[in-house]
């Protein structure tokens, strides 16, 4: 079994709670919330603007940390990869089981990524990106969905759209292409908080985001309750997945249902996105995270 990691790459995995699993040996974690301590790389060390809002935000605040580890101590990485704890992208399909909650995650079991295995499905190779596979919202064509009107089925509506108006206030969108980003109707789940991405590309568009969701918090500082909590995190997953396809679109060119179809992109830099759950097996999986 071989393990390519090619150039000067950063992997962190971004955790609230003490690693129960071994990550291979080029895997940094990061700690956030409880989990932080002596001698480890801290949220509260590397970027303690975010530690009091970690709970509201949850890993986008370590993808801040991150940010500033790379700028402060990593200038030379070329490439810039994320996971979490417990959810991390692949370079391949590891098992056949879906999240039924979450059908674009495949769920695999802690005992299946022992040391050798799990560095070599982690592993991005030589190639610049590495992301979760795409979906479309829309299903028919004549019931177009987008992100707007994704987001409101499930959330908040006035969040996405204070977020889009915080985006164009900080020079991250356009005004002209707020309606582009409403009706985009590709998602790459994750955004820039899953994956492995190009260094200046990766900084460029968390520092975008942070902006943004500092603008929000100032602007907007009352706190949601339960799961609609991280709500500027949802929106950032958003914003990122806009940002990624931008960059993809140029690299590879078209867009839309043409763009869609086009295997080479899929076969390129889409990996699968999983869930690591307990046990030795998926049998008793009822789903839950």
């Amino acid at each position: 079994m071989t393990t390519s990691v090619d150039g000067e790459l950063v992997y962190a995995c971004l955790t609230h709670v003490p690693l129960s699993l071994e990550f291979p040996d080029f895997v940094t974690p990061i700690y956030l919330g409880g989990a932080q301590g002596e001698g480890r790389l801290n949220l509260r060390d590397l970027a303690p603007e975010w530690e009091p809002h970690h709970p509201v935000l949850g890993s986008t605040a370590g993808a801040f940390a991150l940010k500033n580890y790379l700028r402060s101590q990593r200038p030379a990485a070329t490439r810039v990869g994320v996971c979490q704890y417990r959810k991390f992208v692949s370079n391949r399909r590891i098992t056949s089981v879906r999240d039924p909650k979450y059908r674009v995650m495949d769920v695999v079991a802690k005992a299946r990524l022992d040391k050798p295995h799990f560095a070599a499905w982690l592993a991005p190779g030589a190639a610049p990106f590495l992301v979760s596979r795409p979906l479309r919202f829309t299903r028919v064509p004549w019931h177009r969905r987008g992100y707007l009107k994704e987001y409101a089925r499930d959330h908040h509506v006035e969040d996405l759209l204070r977020f889009a108006g915080a985006a164009v206030e900080e020079g991250v969108l356009d005004g002209r292409e707020v309606l582009d980003f409403f009706r985009e109707d590709v998602f790459i789940p994750g955004g820039l908080e899953f994956g492995v991405y190009p260094a200046p590309f990766w900084l460029a568009g968390i520092e975008s985001i942070e902006k943004v969701v500092r603008a929000c918090i100032a602007r907007h500082p009352v706190v949601r309750e339960g799961y609609q909590k991280r709500n500027w995190s949802f929106c950032a997953e958003r914003l990122g997945s806009y940002l990624l396809l931008k960059r993809l679109r140029a690299d590879v060119g078209g867009r839309g249902v043409e763009w869609w179809s086009r295997r080479r992109w899929t076969s390129r830099y889409a990996g699968q996105m999983n869930l690591i759950v307990e046990g030795g097996g998926h049998a008793g999986y009822r789903g839950g995270t």
